[in-house]
């Protein structure tokens, strides 16, 4: 959605989320985050605006003032028994399965009684590897902060030009480096000097088994975010399914979870209908319910539910609600909330 539907959404604020709900007749929203931080770690910190523990507070407060926390158990009960959920409603969940969510997430979600999903990657669960994104992350900030930069750009410009990869003095180049060619990353961290598997020891980004355990003791619910990450559009259909189905074997096996839930790496953007019709076959039973990132939009694959992403720039849980209830109005107009596959 264009930046621009949030700071108009500021202007229209007289109108009481009660209504926006009731004319679009969304009742049920689904805000989702990554992590919460009062200080951004480098594997992020090149990658997107990370929101602090008070603008979090406050996100969560005027949820809570307009809106009843639902578990996405709840969620799955409505759309198994076709039941709506009448009651203005919101599903919390987090991507990426990161340490953050133990630390910092959980303890304010507690205090408030607010339930939430994690998503898991299943290749990364006790730091066992590294999103491939993160890596880029964090060889521009060492690129920015090495000791000899000028003999270091020359060697990874050397072999930006061997690649044919348009090069930058920043190295924001590396954010550019896709899925398929990740291995990239790791030739650029062998001429850094960077230890990927030292970095994963030492910040331990990522939940490891024991937490997730003690979690969902705590109430909080889990589910697959895929094995390690790719852009599902970038991926054949048969790939996509493997990614899917072996990640939510993974999670639900190795944490006993009887429900499966699934949000889609990046974006559902472009998956076809063959894919939902594999993984939401009711004879695998692996797959109940899958989460997109398209915003306050319906979706034509019934089980495939769009989330509402909350880290953009500095926008409030206010800012973005409105500018997607705004949207969702304007789309109505011309027959385009649906997506349809």
């Amino acid at each position: 959605m264009n930046l621009r539907m949030y700071k108009i959404a500021r202007f229209l604020r007289f109108f009481p989320v009660k209504t926006l709900s009731s004319v679009t007749g969304q009742h049920v929203i689904l805000p989702y985050y990554h992590l919460i931080s009062n200080s951004a770690s480098v594997h992020v910190k090149h990658l997107y605006r990370v929101r602090n523990t008070l603008e979090f507070a406050k996100d969560l407060d005027f949820l809570l003032k307009h809106f009843v926390p639902i578990d996405a158990n709840e969620l799955l009960k409505s759309i198994d028994t076709g039941k709506k959920i009448k009651k203005n409603s919101f599903m919390l969940s987090f991507d990426d399965g990161l340490r953050e969510f133990c630390d910092v997430v959980a303890p304010i979600l507690l205090k408030k009684g607010i339930p939430a999903t994690c998503f898991l990657n299943s290749g990364f669960i006790d730091n066992k590897d590294l999103f491939f994104r993160y890596k880029a992350s964090i060889l521009i900030e060492m690129l920015l902060k090495h000791d000899s930069p000028e003999t270091l750009r020359q060697r990874i410009r050397f072999w930006a030009e061997q690649k044919n990869i348009p090069y930058d003095e920043e190295g924001n180049f590396m954010l550019n480096i896709n899925y398929l060619n990740k291995h990239y990353l790791d030739e650029i961290a062998a001429i850094m000097e960077v230890d990927f598997s030292a970095y994963l020891k030492l910040h331990k980004p990522y939940l490891t088994s024991d937490q997730i355990i003690r979690l969902m003791k705590d109430g909080f619910t889990f589910g697959a975010h895929s094995i390690d990450h790719p852009r599902y559009h970038d991926l054949s259909v048969a790939e996509q399914v493997h990614q899917t189905l072996f990640s939510m074997e993974k999670v639900r096996q190795n944490f006993s979870i009887d429900h499966g839930f699934f949000s889609f790496p990046f974006t559902d953007y472009k998956v076809p209908v063959l894919f939902f019709n594999t993984v939401l076959n009711t004879s695998n039973k692996l797959v109940d319910l899958t989460f997109g990132s398209a915003g306050l939009k319906k979706d034509s694959i019934k089980r495939n539910i769009q989330r509402i992403p909350m880290e953009i720039q500095d926008f409030s849980a206010q800012d973005i609600l409105y500018g997607e209830y705004i949207y969702f109005l304007c789309k109505a107009l011309v027959n385009k909330n649906i997506i349809k596959r």
